[in-house]
């Protein structure tokens, strides 16, 4: 980073990615802004700036760094790595100390405190925000919990056995392992903390009869607005609910209904023309019900259709490693394993982690235009622009 640079990213003032500090005397608070970055999203603290962005320096810019490098390393469980860059001034040398985002476990102080960076400022994560971190990071699965009110009755065998006759090639009658022990073992059924038997959310949300009296947000709310803009003239609208392969065929139903088909005939043939490729759009809902983030209650996935793309905006950030610059080449681990087997056993996924890759693909060959990828917090955002009308 250059003097200008850094000047610009001064005037700027503090934000999601930006802090200031004159000194990291207070070794704690030094340690839980990092913290705050690292689970977060990244960021850099500017150390030798003072709150109002006024450039004070460091007396000494090679003890400040070591000291900085000491509370990463003593102060951060597990420890961090910054990059520290020094960048001279008339004012001063300031630290810009480059904080990566994690991946793996959330990070927290000594006293075992969990930050995270909400706007300019950080703070404690929730419990649920802690588990969250974790979810992302692989360690809790939290389509693997308990749903609360839930017993065995509410699990649809009908559908359960046609699905186990498509794995094993047999009826479920003839399975060699009781059948509660078997769903226990495929983590369809979980106890819970008081040890009674209750369907995970997976199973739940696969195979269960009516997955949205127990789980209302787990549907798709799917809108086809007239022009290109959300506004307030809705053309056609469905709340999708349902296992979540029914939600897949249901919303895929609903884009066909929505878009156009071209027909044309030269000569003795017959050619039709799609306005989006059938494959993309299924991929991008299967993707969406696959990888969202089920703890976000309340948040349902939004399906919106316009004159000229369609949007599918599933709850939940890029889990793990993932990021919007590698996301278009990177096979990622799913954030919901059990989910995404299923789905794959079912013909509803190709590749585990190959959605957005053959996505891309599809899109580029039918319209010649890629797809484009959002981060909106805390959404995932996937457009596909569609083939314009021949004339």
């Amino acid at each position: 980073m250059d003097r200008l640079e850094l000047y610009e990213m001064i005037a700027g003032g503090e934000d999601s990615l930006t802090e200031f500090k004159r000194d990291v005397s207070q070794r704690s608070d030094f340690a839980g802004e990092m913290i705050a970055f690292a689970n977060t999203e990244g960021g850099q603290i500017l150390v030798g700036v003072t709150d109002d962005g006024m450039i004070v320096g460091v007396s000494d810019p090679q003890r400040t760094e070591e000291t900085i490098m000491n509370i990463a390393r003593d102060n951060c469980t597990p420890p961090l790595t910054p990059v520290v860059e020094r960048v001279a001034t008339d004012e001063g040398v300031v630290l810009v100390v480059y904080v990566s985002r994690r991946i793996a476990e959330p990070h927290e102080n000594n006293s075992g405190q969990c930050y995270i960076r909400v706007g300019s400022t950080k703070r404690l994560a929730t419990a649920k925000e802690r588990a969250r971190l974790l979810q992302q990071a692989g360690l809790v699965h939290y389509e693997e919990i308990p749903v609360p009110r839930t017993e065995f009755s509410d699990l649809d065998l009908d559908v359960f056995g046609d699905y186990y006759r498509r794995i094993y090639n047999t009826p479920l009658e003839k399975a060699d392992v009781p059948l509660p022990r078997m769903l226990e073992n495929m983590r369809f059924i979980v106890r819970d903390i008081e040890n009674v038997p209750r369907l995970s959310l997976a199973g739940l949300l696969l195979f269960g009869k009516q997955p949205q009296e127990f789980v209302r947000y787990a549907r798709i709310s799917a809108v086809r607005w007239q022009g290109i803009s959300a506004g307030e003239v809705i053309i056609d609208r469905q709340e999708i609910e349902g296992r979540l392969p029914q939600q897949i065929e249901r919303a895929e139903s609903f884009v066909l209904r929505n878009t156009f088909l071209e027909t044309r005939i030269e000569g003795m043939r017959q050619t039709d023309r799609v306005q989006y490729p059938i494959a993309a759009f299924r991929e991008a809902i299967v993707n969406a019900v696959a990888h969202r983030d089920y703890s976000l209650e309340g948040a349902q996935t939004l399906l919106y259709i316009f004159d000229d793309r369609i949007e599918i905006r599933s709850p939940g950030i890029l889990p793990n490693s993932v990021t919007l610059d590698n996301i278009r080449t990177h096979y990622s681990k799913p954030r919901n394993d059990t989910i995404a087997r299923v789905l794959f056993n079912l013909g509803y996924v190709n590749i585990i982690g190959s959605g957005v890759p053959r996505i891309i693909n599809l899109m580029r060959e039918h319209t010649g235009r890629d797809p484009e990828f959002e981060v909106l917090q805390p959404q995932f955002l996937v457009r596909l622009w569609g083939a314009h009308r021949e004339t």
